[in-house]
């Protein structure tokens, strides 16, 4: 667990935690500028190794001391020291003997942690410490330099007198520290100062009395770099983060944060390592929303967020996802990194695991937080036990078994709601058949269920029917082959197509006695099932929905196939995956759910590495019984090097194909999606990094979302400027229906002293993952 925190008490020196690769050029040219040690460093006490002393002239005085002039060095292990003099005072004897060497007429002193130039010097022989007067020094191998009147050189700490500090090269006058006093503590790896004064361009624009900052990569207490901005939204806004180094094991960060519009919010965040497990223990929290435009009833809007990972002796696993909020508009109106309104709801999940070899079983609890605007909400699962069991090669190595079991209680916060107890098996036998030409999979499975449902207790609860068995048989054959050929019609390319059939059976089950008929916006497919939206692969999936409430029947034949081309470095180039599920029955769940027409849509799905810096990604969807494009998105991307890209991406979704996958309560909608995007990342130069985002919805006639970002980097410091200005609704309003549209227009600065680390990162990653469609990259070549 680390995080670097440098104390300043308006700033604090940082740096991120992104990987340097893709910044290899800023890098290596701060690097260049700063001296290297040559060789290979001593291992041991340098102090016990011997002394060589060369010069023009030498004049001894024996057990006294001795006088070297004239290009006189000095050489001991990795140290190395440069004169014009230098003399060796003895003085006592026996184990009482104490010798000092004084260095006059300039000199330059390096070893392999750092440079040091002056005009004089004192090193006791002894204990190797040294005082030094008007010293110039720079760090070995990393940023860092400096210039003192005085310095006490010492093993565990430097003490400067009138001392200076920057991370620039040399030349580079971009900021620099000066104090009436500086300790180096070499071990804990950080500094304290006296008196402080941050200068940018040599002009003074900050003092404090007393101050900390790090010289290596050790957590340090103290204040992060503030953020300011401005948003039409929460108005001007600044937030000052401060760091708590609390153990080595445990941290925490805790960033105020000010908003002329809203108020004060306080923001924090702890992170914890032990036996037990680890994880991390946030919370956002404001006391009382002013912004005028906030009708909610609730004032105090705040955020709980906890994740916690354990490793319980040898097989037992536990993990905890809860993140809840105050209100349904939260993640609408606050960014915060723990949640987005694209999400749609917030998990709160646990689960305690035990594994072995042949089966799991695990003790879970979900309860979701929907921030859509319903009556009645989702069904929460407390408890769930789990259990899988497998075991293959049975009959003398022809079947596989699998078994299922679970046992769940369902509940919800309204009371005209039922609850219910689901106990499920599903037992599966499975035929592996497979050669040279392909493999055939025969699969049967049981799924028997039974359910104790009782009534809700509020008035008008629905009446339901208190016991409910389910028994349905399942039969899957599922049949691949590859073929390939090196005669591919694309010269150089060896092409393989893959056909894909599965026959899929189950019989008729009317499962409308299952869960509640109230309210069916949520709960008309039963305690925990969604339709599954469809795309190629989820054609062979063996149910249309998830959860096990609803088992649709099933008497079909899925027909599907991909083609793929490889290169020479038989590198896959191209893949084209088309498929369709024909019905030889209706698939239905009760009398009124059920597939109309003989065939699902035509799914079709394609990957193009169409070089080493053009990718494509596309799939199509036609529902045969609207006779219309129900589905499509689109990627193109161009990504030359390093995190340079161009994105274009496109999606549609008929408002017919949306309507006809709603349940009979949900809303329908009125219009199609259709959405464009494109997103530019590009490094300028070493110094320059740009991003931009736009989304449009055609359908609408508006931009869904526009921000453009720049950042300048130098060796020693960057700064960025991002503008942010995207689609909203006001709290009692959703922009998808309303003819009138609401903006928020934001604005924001970040700025970083660096150079105390090698990462010199651009901060473009850190830009393409701001906003509410952050960059992805959905390509799978």
């Amino acid at each position: 667990m680390k995080k670097n925190a440098y104390s300043l008490l308006s700033f604090s020196l940082l740096t991120l935690f992104y990987s340097s690769q893709g910044y290899a050029d800023l890098t290596a040219r701060c690097l260049a500028a700063v001296p290297h040690f040559s060789g290979e460093p001593v291992s041991g006490d340098v102090n016990n190794l011997p002394v060589y002393i060369e010069a023009d002239s030498a004049e001894l005085n024996q057990s006294k001391n001795a006088l070297y002039q004239g290009n006189v060095e000095l050489k001991q292990g990795n140290r190395h020291l440069i004169s014009e003099q230098a003399e060796v005072v003895q003085s006592g004897g026996g184990a009482n003997i104490q010798r000092y060497a004084y260095v006059r007429k300039g000199f330059d002193y390096k070893d392999n942690l750092i440079n040091l130039k002056g005009d004089n010097a004192k090193i006791n022989l002894n204990s190797k410490d040294a005082d030094l007067e008007n010293a110039d020094y720079q760090f070995v191998g990393r940023q860092g330099r400096g210039s003192a009147e005085s310095a006490e050189m010492r093993a565990d700490y430097r003490l400067l007198k009138n001392a200076v500090f920057t991370s620039c090269l040399p030349d580079d006058k971009s900021w620099s520290i000066e104090a009436v006093e500086m300790r180096q503590h070499i071990k804990e790896e950080y500094a304290e100062m006296w008196h402080a004064r941050f200068k940018v361009a040599g002009v003074p624009v900050f003092y404090t009395p007393y101050l900390q900052f790090p010289i290596g990569d050790r957590r340090r207490s103290g204040l992060l770099f503030p953020a300011a901005g401005s948003s039409s939204r929460d108005g001007y806004w600044y937030s000052q983060p401060v760091y708590w180094n609390i153990a080595p094991n445990y941290d925490m960060t805790l960033a105020p944060k000010y908003m002329s519009h809203r108020g004060w919010q306080l923001n924090g965040e702890f992170r914890y390592l032990t036996l037990l497990g680890e994880g991390k223990i946030a919370g956002e929290y404001l006391s009382r929303d002013r912004y005028k435009d906030y009708i909610g009833e609730n004032k105090s809007r705040h955020l709980f967020y906890w994740t916690h990972y354990a490793k319980l002796l040898d097989n037992w696993r536990l993990s905890i996802n809860y993140t809840k909020v105050s209100d349904k508009r939260y993640f609408t109106d606050f960014d915060s990194p723990y949640g987005s309104s694209t999400d749609g709801y917030a998990d709160q999940t646990f689960k305690l695991s035990y594994y072995q070899p042949n089966y799991n079983l695990s003790i879970s609890s979900k309860q979701f937080q929907v921030f859509d605007e319903v009556d009645i909400g989702p069904y929460y699962a407390l408890p769930q036990i789990d259990y899988n069991y497998y075991r293959n090669g049975l009959a003398q190595g022809w079947l596989d078994f699998k078994l299922f079991a679970q046992a769940v209680h369902f509940d919800n916060e309204s009371n005209l709601m039922p609850t219910a107890w689901r106990f499920h098996l599903e037992p599966s036998l499975n035929l592996p058949l497979s050669n040279r030409y392909g493999s055939m999979n025969i699969e049967t499975k049981l799924y028997a269920t039974h359910y104790q449902q009782k009534k809700g207790n509020g008035a008008g609860a629905e009446e339901v029917q208190r016991s409910v068995n389910r028994v349905l048989p399942q039969l899957k054959v599922d049949l691949q082959t590859v073929l390939a050929s090196n005669q591919s019609f694309i010269q150089g390319y060896t092409q393989t197509l893959e056909p894909h059939i599965q026959y899929l059976y189950r019989p008729y089950k009317d499962q409308s006695n299952i869960g509640s008929r109230l309210n069916t916006e949520y709960l008309g497919f039963g305690y925990d099932s969604a339709l599954l939206q469809q795309d190629y692969f989820s054609l062979f999936r063996d149910r249309r929905y998830s959860g096990l409430d609803r088992i649709a029947s099933a008497n079909q034949i899925t027909l599907g196939g991909t083609s793929r081309f490889y290169d020479q470095n038989a590198e896959e180039r191209f893949n084209l995956s088309l498929g369709q599920t024909v019905y030889l029955n209706n698939s239905r769940i009760d009398d009124k759910n059920a597939t109309s027409g003989r065939s699902s849509s035509w799914s079709l799905e394609n990957n193009w590495k169409i070089s080493d810096s053009w990718n494509w990604r596309g799939s199509y969807q036609y529902d045969t019984r609207l006779n219309e494009v129900s589905l499509a998105n689109a990627s193109l991307e161009f990504n030359p090097e390093k995190s340079n890209l161009l994105q274009l991406n496109y999606r549609y979704a008929s408002k017919d194909y949306i309507n006809q996958n709603l349940t009979s309560g949900a809303n329908s909608y009125n219009q199609n999606i259709k959405q464009v995007g494109i997103t530019a990342a590009w490094e300028l130069s070493d110094n320059w990094a740009l991003v931009g985002r736009y989304y449009h919805d055609i359908a609408l006639g508006k931009a869904v979302e526009q921000y453009a970002g720049i950042r300048y980097n130098t060796c020693c410091w960057s700064m960025g400027v991002g503008a942010r200005r995207y689609l909203t609704s006001k709290s009692n309003r959703s922009y998808s229906n309303d003819k009138e549209v609401f903006y928020d227009n934001s604005f924001g600065i970040t700025f970083e002293l660096r150079g105390l680390g090698n990462d010199h990162h651009s901060g473009i990653v850190e830009m393409l993952e701001k906003g509410m469609l952050p960059y992805i990259r959905p390509f799978n070549l």
